[in-house]
């Protein structure tokens, strides 16, 4: 079977490069589940009997507080029952509060983020706060949404992403159909996984917090789960980080155009960064070298043991190495002067390394589906424009211009758009990279105009996300703020 699946939409985790190095479901299956779902009784009359919920945490993993609390699956209907949601904590010593924490995604485990904290935040964060991460219904151990085996999890990250012919493209629908029919039989309510339905569990973590107020540092995707909590319960809203910044306002089309040209963007400045070395495998004309192998590769994958690099799998390779400068750009060089002399493994690695496979070919993450699931929950499938995509962008372009696909036959969801602007009575910070390949600068840039009383900080810098990434600029704005309350007077420009 395969997925219709456009990781490049909304490419999952800021910070990916930590946390797929840390598989946290790996360790769960070595020790007792400190996830368990609680037993409570609560009382479901009406929505308050959610929020008087008592956490029992419990000590986990050397370190940490692990519990479970319980959501309605649809806050409109109370009697259809309940998910049980996984929290991990952090705790610091002489803590001034809790911070809630999201990776991106959609997909991405909280619960993984917080137990990668060190690497991930910066010490004076992590001495003032506990760090509170949760899995997002249908994500990691949250009523995790179950669809395929690792057998076919291969084989849609594998499979083409566009259609060529109008026989291909009629192969993609009837995918696309079997994908939602097993999906639909496996979990009964695909319907109710929705980032909006997120926020309204997360406004229910805050309150058995203890917390008035919601502090959240959310990243990538984790910004449009804090925007539409925002939209919620404007009145809840702390002191709020949103770090590589979504636009909430356009349609899911216009996300994977600009995406795509996000990225394209990317892969221009890793190349000609990559040219001024001798030993770059581009000289000229990247595009047109890096377009004639993926070609090649859709004709003849390359063998590597057991398993194939196709076209599809370069391609996560290589957008992996776009999301860090440091990291990713000299892994994607060697990677790239090995595949252009015929060998995939190490551009194989770096796709496995996003997707979450294993060794042993397993997938630590059930990011594959809930990806999908959720995203098609978001926002309603649109009309695709391959001409107006794959002149924007020429490279990324026709790999995320179907994405929608698989909307048209899950089950709709109630959608929470953002069409206007959100007043808050609390200032948040709003963080956008010039050259972020996964969210584009002019995103952050739309978003901090629709939040009333932001400010926007613009990180001169490649990469995604700006945030304890090599600018004492951006990281002392954000310590600040969350830990004095003290924002910028005004917009903030910042560089490495």
């Amino acid at each position: 079977m395969r997925i219709n699946k456009v990781a490049l939409k909304f490419l999952a985790l800021a910070g990916v490069l930590i946390l797929l190095a840390i598989p946290l479901a790996n360790v769960i299956t070595k020790a007792s589940n400190p996830f368990e779902p609680s037993n409570q009784s609560i009382d479901a009359t009406n929505i308050s009997g959610y929020y008087q919920q008592n956490f029992n945490w419990n000590d986990c993993y050397g370190g940490f507080k692990c519990a479970t609390y319980k959501v309605p699956i649809d806050y409109d209907n109370l009697d259809l029952g309940e998910f049980d949601i996984a929290v991990m904590k952090h705790v610091a010593p002489n803590a001034i509060g809790n911070l809630v924490i999201n990776p991106g995604g959609p997909g991405g485990s909280g619960v993984d983020y917080a137990y990668s904290y060190a690497g991930v935040f910066t010490q004076k964060i992590i001495d003032n706060f506990n760090l509170v991460g949760f899995d997002p219904r249908g994500v990691g151990r949250s009523a995790p949404i179950e669809c395929l085996s690792d057998a076919e999890t291969d084989q849609a990250y594998a499979a083409s992403s566009y259609p060529e012919t109008d026989a291909d493209m009629a192969a993609l629908r009837a995918d696309s159909q079997e994908f939602a029919k097993k999906c639909s039989s496996e979990n009964k309510y695909l319907a109710f996984y929705s980032t909006a339905n997120a926020a309204r569990d997360m406004d229910i973590l805050r309150a058995l917090l203890g917390d008035q107020k919601l502090n959240f540092l959310g990243k990538s995707y984790g910004t449009y789960l804090g925007t539409l909590y925002a939209k919620l319960f404007p009145n809840n809203v702390g002191r709020f980080v949103l770090d590589g910044a979504v636009d909430p306002t356009i349609n899911s089309f216009e996300q994977a155009m600009q995406q795509a040209v996000g990225f394209d963007s990317a892969f221009k400045a890793f190349a000609e960064d990559c040219m001024k070395l001798s030993n770059c495998v581009f000289s000229g004309d990247y595009l047109t070298q890096i377009q004639s192998r993926l070609s090649d590769l859709r004709k003849n994958p390359i063998a590597i043991g057991d398993r194939k690099l196709t076209e599809s799998l370069a391609m996560y390779g290589i957008a992996f190495g776009l999301y860090n400068e440091e990291l990713g750009w000299p892994e994607l060089r060697t990677a790239l002067k090995n595949l252009f002399n015929g060998d995939g493994k190490a551009l194989l690695d770096m796709a496995d390394q996003y997707t979450g496979r294993d060794s042993n070919g397993r997938y630590t993450t059930n990011e594959a589906v809930s990806l999908t699931v959720i995203a098609c929950a978001d926002f309603p499938p649109t009309k695709t424009d391959l001409a107006a995509i794959e002149s924007a962008a020429p490279l990324f372009g026709k790999y995320v211009a179907f994405g929608d696909v698989d909307c048209e036959y899950l089950p709709k969801s109630k959608y929470e758009l953002v069409t206007s602007s959100i007043n808050l009575t609390s200032p948040v910070l709003v963080i956008g990279t010039s050259n972020d390949p996964a969210t584009p600068y002019k995103w952050a840039v739309k978003l901090a105009s629709l939040l009333m009383n932001s400010k926007l900080i613009s990180y001169q810098s490649d990469g995604h996300t700006g945030y304890n990434r090599n600018s004492p600029c951006v990281d002392q704005a954000v310590e600040k703020y969350l830990i004095s309350g003290v924002i910028p007077a005004q917009d903030l420009a910042c560089s490495a």
